[in-house]
């Protein structure tokens, strides 16, 4: 399994803790592996130090999310490959719970854990479970929807509000901070697609994924969920820069023609208005949303 991480030691140890935990409890044979994507917050020295067992990789730049999952996933042994994010408690008999699930059927390459709210049971709803990304939730979203109206129409089944999340069943995407897939789908798609650099690389593998069997949410294999560790310490325009060609090079990949170009039409009408907008007071942000534009204009490979 490979948890990866920038900048968040403390969450880091206190994943990888987890997870050791459950091996030693029999719940899995876990072979873990953290990659390191550049930190400078001395997460590499607290691992070796406290958690000697927990093989590390060390990059010397940030190689993007999916690069670094490839990485440490590389070369490994087990059926299962466990994906986490760095700020991701497994509660006890969480990963023995999702690793049973897949060993027990044979349908599925891949399911994805209940992720709650540290010390609480309260289930992540529009974060755990989501619907493939389309047209009109993603338009719903690039204009802040989901923000002011959680339960508008218009994102309700994209972030599964109306899912039971008592039931163990089939859906989309499970969250990419907690997934598991069969190591043989996973390489036989050649992992993560490198092309993207954070956002959307996950939603992209599940994607292709279903097009070799079922992905499941399992409900009572429990994961405790800080949520964006890493991405609160990102500034607005590197958050731009980042989210917005993952959703395009989906959407390039995925979706029909049609839909690709009104979603660029859409993104270029919208980064134009929010670069007037943020101009007089927000330079850098204002520079990246009419970058995002020009984006959007001419496409992604």
């Amino acid at each position: 399994m490979v948890i990866v991480t920038r900048d968040t030691r403390e969450l880091t140890l206190r994943c990888a803790e987890s997870v050791i935990a459950a091996d030693r409890a029999g719940e899995a044979s876990i072979a873990c592996t953290v990659v390191d994507n550049s930190s400078s917050d001395g997460t590499v020295d607290a691992l070796a130090e406290r958690l000697p067992e927990v093989r590390v990789l060390r990059n010397d730049r940030n190689a993007g999310y999916g690069f670094a999952c490839n990485q440490g996933l590389r070369g490994g042994e087990g059926d299962i490959a466990l994906i986490l994010n760095s700020d991701i408690y497994a509660r006890p008999g969480a990963i023995g719970r999702l690793a049973g699930f897949l060993a027990a059927s044979p349908g599925h390459v891949a399911a994805g854990g209940r992720l709650v709210d540290p010390g609480t049971d309260s289930v992540q709803v529009g974060h755990n479970v989501r619907a493939f990304p389309r047209l009109v939730p993603q338009a719903a979203q690039m204009l802040g929807l989901e923000r002011a109206w959680p339960a508008n129409p218009l994102s309700r089944r994209y972030l599964g509000l109306g899912l039971d999340y008592e039931r163990t069943q089939d859906v989309d995407q499970p969250a990419g901070s907690c997934f598991a897939v069969r190591r043989a789908d996973f390489e036989a798609l050649g992992g993560f697609d490198e092309a993207f650099y954070y956002w959307y690389e996950d939603v992209d593998l599940a994607r292709r994924l279903r097009d070799r069997g079922r992905i499941a949410y399992v409900h009572d294999a429990t994961f405790e969920h800080v949520g964006g560790a890493t991405f609160t310490q990102w500034d607005r325009p590197e958050a731009i820069l980042s989210w917005y060609p993952g959703l395009f090079r989906y959407f390039a990949r995925h979706r029909p023609r049609a839909e690709q170009l009104a979603l660029r039409a859409f993104a270029a009408v919208l980064g134009v208005g929010r670069a007037a907008v943020n101009l007089p007071r927000h330079g850098d942000r204002a520079r990246a949303c009419w970058r995002m534009a020009l984006m959007a204009v001419r496409g992604v490979d």
